[in-house]
């Protein structure tokens, strides 16, 4: 399985595989959001460790990942009422 602990080493790998990534921290108002870039799409730390995307990661299939999106998603992780 992958490992996502090292994003810099995911991005080389899929690069390797002829897939455009790149290891990226995208600033905003909530500060730095540690992600890949894939193509034109970004897929920031949290969402690629979420267990419902650990099988897509592995298989470089991002594309799952991004249908998975809501329509109120964002770069910046949910926020869950207790």
């Amino acid at each position: 399985m992958i490992q996502v602990d090292n994003l810099a080493e995911l991005a080389e790998e899929l690069r390797r595989r002829g897939v455009e990534a790149f290891h990226e921290i995208l600033y905003g108002p909530h500060g730095g959001r540690e992600g890949l870039d894939v193509g034109e799409d970004f897929f920031p730390l949290w969402e690629l460790l979420l267990p419902n995307n650990r099988e897509d990661v592995s298989r470089f299939d991002f594309a799952a990942i991004k249908a998975r999106r809501g329509p109120n998603w964002s770069v910046d992780p949910p926020v869950y009422e207790s």
